[in-house]
């Protein structure tokens, strides 16, 4: 039987919780890969790395969260990308990193739930906006997505609000070019 990312029999959150977490983990090893540094070997066995338009992106798992209200998604994608564009540049200013070292990598779109709902309903929501939100600013061209249902997410540790039917919350992960990255990524 197939499985398809995102799509959930109907269950607790915590249920699906080991499903989503595997689905990001094969999505981290998914951008790692397309991120690798590429050797060129010649015919007496030496290798020179390369990279793709003199640049290496590595993932930062320090992933960071930006709600969308039900105003705001329902403004349209305009509204959607000038939220979405504000928080990934202050995301990347926060860490001191300059606007051409970073960029999204992968994002994990979460669909509020309504009182009582399960997680089915919140991520078919998210199923149902993703193209949207997707299309709302060219900096999520060419990123992995990813889609739950949540009234709350743990993020770095810190649990955040999705909210209700109608809200939405991004949990975003940005892959970076520059030196080692100086990060935790055990959690």
């Amino acid at each position: 039987m197939s499985r398809r990312f995102g799509r959930r029999k109907a269950g607790s959150e915590e249920g699906n919780a080991g499903w989503i977490y595997a689905d990001l983990f094969l999505a981290l090893t998914i951008v790692g890969l397309g991120s690798a540094v590429i050797s060129n070997v010649s015919a007496d066995g030496s290798s020179t790395p390369t990279t793709v338009a003199n640049q290496t992106f590595r993932l930062s798992c320090n992933e960071f969260f930006i709600p969308l209200s039900h105003a705001q998604v329902a403004a349209g994608k305009s509204a959607i990308g000038a939220v979405i564009d504000s928080a990934v540049s202050a995301e990347i200013a926060r860490r001191g990193w300059k606007p051409e070292q970073a960029k999204p990598g992968l994002v994990i779109l979460a669909g509020g739930l309504a009182g009582g709902e399960d997680a089915g309903r919140g991520d078919a929501r998210a199923q149902a906006e993703l193209m949207t939100v997707r299309g709302s600013t060219g900096i999520l061209t060419n990123v992995e997505f990813r889609t739950i249902g949540a009234s709350a997410v743990d993020v770095n540790g810190q649990r955040k609000s999705v909210g209700g039917a109608g809200n939405f919350g991004l949990i975003m992960y940005l892959v970076y070019s520059g030196g080692p990255l100086q990060e935790e990524c055990n959690q």
